[in-house]
């Protein structure tokens, strides 16, 4: 199924389906889950009945750092909240 949709940008639903001789339904969800699976990029956009596959695109280094210190600090404000939560148990 890679093979088929690898040198298109844009395909019709229909045409994979036909080309590899399957019912339209089975191959939407086949490359849905494809797509899910992050096997290729791409959406299906049903409305139109297309397949449409963008290009390999090298990791962000910037946004996964930028990931990276939102989790810290989550994790900090996380601790900072249970401390505050004990403290004012204390004072009660």
């Amino acid at each position: 199924l890679i093979r088929i949709i690898e040198p298109y940008s844009c395909v019709e639903i229909d045409h994979v389906a036909n080309l590899i001789e399957m019912p339209l339904p089975v191959v939407e969800k086949k490359l849905s889950q494809m797509v899910l699976d992050g096997k290729f990029h791409g959406i299906l956009d049903q409305g139109k009945g297309q397949l449409i596959v963008y290009e390999e695109t090298d990791t962000d280094k910037a946004m996964e750092k930028g990931l990276k210190v939102i989790e810290n600090m989550d994790k900090v404000v996380t601790s900072l909240f249970s401390r505050s939560q004990a403290l004012r148990s204390m004072m009660i």
